[in-house]
């Protein structure tokens, strides 16, 4: 009853289900995170929710804790007698990361820190939900000293202290200021002159919060929420059972409910499945691991169906392989996730509870029907334009729920214990959120880093697959290595993702003993941002002249040492090289002296690291050695250069055919100039 109204049919269960994940950001080389972002998260948005929660004793949500985030939590907030006797940062955080080591040097020892620290710190220490720097009556926490610096470093390069307030402010507000006052930590808010001390109180207090962070989850599943579980590094199901990994999808669901049980004192009964990724397989794996229930999007059911579900339909549990099936409402899960940040909370709110209102009136016997709402739990706090990080909509949201009688939060376990499936689905239709699995699939980089695993799993299994071993093979199989590969999507640090997988892959191949030749040497390599350049054509005929205006249309790029400039154009199927050296290239002829061109080769062609010749490592993949030798050039001049394809382990082999050598003509002059075929 609402102001004096009796419903005639029972109230709309709601499902809310908080997606929690991180990818795992330790460097198992280092010991070390390459970004920091578990830390940031874990001392605001992952503890704030279920604190949240807590205020509101008749609402019953659903969180799944993803465990490799957990793990990360947990090393964060546990200070290991090793570290301890490690010390420096040690002495007050669990686990180090990119940030923390920047400020820890700034703290001890800022003349060591590189110009290129500098500005990373001047730039990243500012990567922040900006409440505190706007002063609104929407964002009560304004802080004049940190909205100051954060002018400032457009304006200029920051000095020490500067760099040291930036820090403390940064550190400071990443925890949430609802949990200032009681870590003694207000007074800090808009200081100026921070001392280390000072900021060595906030890394303690963010150690502490982080301790904080499985108990707040413990009490609210006490209250009555549930928790759930993933494939422990977050890998994507289907496209593993489709390679024949069936076992490595067993032991990720085993370690998971292991890591779960030991934290939370029970197994998890439902499981969800990484980026919602399905297909049949994936739901009967789930099955036979021991789940109950599973979630994905509205799209899978969609195509089951061959139709666009009815209300009824897609808030109904469905069976499939002894496993129930729950599909989440993909337009108001969004709605949350992106475009709600954008309204007024009253007015979001409002029209939350509008949309499920009109569900619960679709449905002329609610009670069988559960309508999910699943989406990130953290993301949409800090990304979709909040204010105040998303608190006052969450408090405002459970406040509506708690106060309206014609809907009830339920969790999925309970609602499914007196609510079996009646409906048995056809099929489950490989797919995703977003549909399809393009995201982690089919593009050329995505397809390289496959058959990399590929290799790697191989290697380990057929040498020695131990826990360590396993440990790093299954961390390259998470998803978010391939969700950033490609084109479709950009972190902004793609490259340390792309570091991180290949050092999960090296790890991988290290602990099972493989021997280091055996190891593909490309995976030792960090990616490095490409350009392009346009290549014009060079219209006349190679003769080690380099006349004026001969190569005008070729890219040109500056040289150093012996170098002094290298020319690149085209002629009919031939790429034309010119290369100025630091004296007359026609001194050189009749010496031992090599030019070597390397070349990198198709995405996944084998490469090499190292220089043919010195075997000096270049930071690059040479797929490609293009070589002048100039002991074999004649007199006059006149000499040929021959190619070398590299094997991925550190050989080269002949690789020019004899049908090609009058495209690979050299002239040697007062320049280089040389062919490559095309082909």
């Amino acid at each position: 009853m609402v102001g004096g109204t009796v419903w005639a049919k029972a109230p709309l269960n709601l499902g809310i289900i908080w997606h929690q994940h991180q990818p795992l950001y330790w460097n198992r080389m280092t010991g070390e995170y390459e970004l920091p972002w578990v830390r940031v998260h874990a001392v605001q948005e992952y503890i704030d929710s279920p604190r949240i929660l807590a205020e509101f004793p008749g609402i019953r949500v659903t969180y799944n804790l993803q465990p490799t985030l957990l793990r990360q939590i947990l090393d964060y907030a546990e200070i290991t007698p090793a570290e301890r006797e490690k010390g420096g940062l040690y002495r007050y955080i669990g686990a180090v990361d990119n940030h923390l080591k920047w400020t820890w040097k700034l703290i001890t020892a800022p003349g060591t820190l590189t110009p290129e620290e500098r500005r990373e710190m001047q730039r990243q220490f500012f990567w922040i939900n900006g409440y505190m720097f706007d002063r609104d009556g929407d964002d009560p926490y304004y802080d004049p000293r940190y909205a100051a610096l954060n002018h400032l470093k457009n304006v200029r390069d920051l000095t020490d202290q500067e760099l040291l307030d930036a820090a403390g402010l940064y550190l400071l507000w990443q925890i949430s200021p609802e949990l200032h006052g009681e870590l003694g930590l207000s007074e800090l808010r808009g200081k100026s002159g921070w001392t280390p001390e000072d900021v060595l109180r906030v890394i303690a207090a963010q150690r502490e919060v982080c301790a904080r962070v499985v108990d707040a989850y413990r009490a609210v599943q006490a209250a009555g929420s549930e928790l759930i579980t993933s494939p422990f590094f977050h890998p994507i199901v289907p496209i593993l059972l489709e390679r024949g990994w069936a076992e490595d999808v067993r032991a990720q669901l085993e370690l998971a409910q292991g890591l779960h049980e030991s934290l939370f004192g029970e197994p998890a009964v439902g499981v969800w499945p990484p980026e919602q990724a399905v297909s049949a397989a994936t739901v009967e794996a789930f099955a036979e691991a021991g789940f109950s229930w599973t979630v994905t999007n509205e799209g899978i059911l969609a195509a089951a169906l061959g139709h666009t579900p009815a209300v009824a339909e897609l808030t109904s549990p469905w069976e499939y392989g002894g496993m129930v099936v729950l599909f989440r409402h993909h337009s108001l899960s969004d709605k949350i996730g992106f475009s709600y940040g954008n309204k007024p909370t009253r007015v979001a709110v409002d029209d939350f509870m509008g949309e499920l209102r009109r569900i619960w009136e679709a449905l002329p016997e609610p009670e069988g029907h559960l309508l999910v709402v699943a989406l990130d739990g953290e993301n949409w706090m800090f990304m979709a334009g909040y204010p105040d990080n998303g608190r006052a909509f969450l408090r405002a949201l459970y406040r509506a729920l708690s106060e309206a009688d014609w809907v009830r939060t339920v969790t999925p376990r309970e609602f499914l214990e007196g609510n079996p499936p009646a409906r048995a689905l056809p099929t489950v239709p490989r797919g995703s959120w977003g549909g399809d699995l393009s995201t982690w699939e089919g593009e050329a980089e995505e397809e390289i880093a496959w058959e990399w695993l590929a290799a790697c799993r191989e290697a380990v299994f057929s040498h020695d697959p131990n826990p360590a071993a396993l440990d790093a093979l299954y961390a390259a199989e998470g998803s978010d290595w391939f969700f950033w590969y490609g084109k479709d999507w950009d972190s902004g640090t793609d490259e340390l993702f792309d570091w991180l997988f290949k050092v999960h892959l090296v790890s991988a191949y290290r602990a099972a003993g493989v021997p280091e030749e055996e190891i593909p040497q490309v995976l030792t390599l960090r990616l490095e941002p490409s350009f392009s350049a346009n290549l014009g054509e060079v219209p006349l005929g190679l003769d080690g002249v380099g006349g004026e205006g001969e190569w005008a249309e070729a890219a040109r790029f500056a040289g150093s040492g012996e170098v002094s400039a290298l020319y690149v154009g085209y002629q009919e199927k031939s790429l034309v090289v010119r290369v100025d050296l630091a004296r007359p290239a026609r001194e050189y002829i009749g010496t031992e002296v090599k030019l070597v061109l390397y070349v990198g080769g198709a995405p996944g062609a084998p490469a090499n690291v190292a220089s043919r010749h010195a075997g000096v490592p270049l930071g690059m993949a040479l797929s490609s050695a293009v070589e002048l030798d100039f002991a074999k050039v004649r007199p006059d001049g006149s000499g040929y250069v021959f190619r070398y394809a590299a094997d991925g382990k550190g050989n080269w082999r002949l690789a020019s055919p004899i049908a090609t050598l009058l495209s690979r003509r050299a002239e040697v002059g007062e320049v280089v100039e040389f062919g490559i075929p095309m082909e």
